[in-house]
């Protein structure tokens, strides 16, 4: 009976011996080329990574202001504050982000395109001047402060970190992660620890 098995082998090409291993490789191959083309692409950069990062900072602060506000999707502010530079670390609570570059005119108008129909949309320079210490209120009742961090891109989008603040009980800090879509760049959830008060 084993001798039958052998004559069956040598009757079929693909199972010659080196045959199978030659075949296996490059269809791993062709398979591990197909997927990483299926699931990412290059990171912007240069002229499209300018034209990226506007749709994207405004895709996290309409997120923040209309969905993740920290009451639900009904409420409105009274006024939207947006620190007009980006911050190392604006998704995290416990660290204190470095000032960065400031907010482009692009940037800004995307921003404000994003938001307006949801509250008045305020670019401010120093959180700290549009808070009430003794309190910790908004100097403006009902407002939120909002800080952005620069944007990451990745083979699967972009990571943005951002934080919502609007009194000493209020405020959340979070990672978003958004990926580029026929309607533009959108966000698709959080990434990582997030924190609420």
């Amino acid at each position: 009976m084993a001798g039958g098995i052998a004559s069956n082998d040598r009757r079929r090409p693909d199972h010659r011996p080196g045959r199978v291993g030659v075949f296996r490789t490059v269809a791993a191959v062709v398979a591990g080329s197909l997927f990483v083309s299926a699931c990412g692409t290059d990171p912007p950069s240069g002229p499209d990574r300018a034209t990226a990062e506007p749709a994207i900072h405004a895709a996290v602060v309409r997120q923040l202001v209309e969905f993740d506000n920290t009451f639900g999707p009904d409420h409105r502010f009274t006024e939207v504050l947006v620190v007009d530079h980006v911050e190392t670390h604006a998704g995290d609570a416990t660290r204190q982000g470095e000032p960065g570059a400031s907010l482009t005119d692009g940037q800004r108008s995307a921003i404000r395109a994003a938001v307006e129909h949801l509250a008045p949309v305020r670019f401010i320079s120093n959180r700290n001047d549009y808070i009430r210490q003794d309190v910790l209120q908004p100097t403006i009742p009902g407002s939120a402060i909002i800080t952005v961090a620069p944007a990451e891109f990745d083979d699967r989008g972009a990571t943005v970190g951002a934080g919502l603040w609007c009194g000493g009980t209020c405020g959340l800090w979070l990672t978003y992660r958004l990926a580029e879509g026929p309607g533009g760049w959108t966000v698709t959830g959080t990434e990582g620890p997030w924190a609420i008060s």
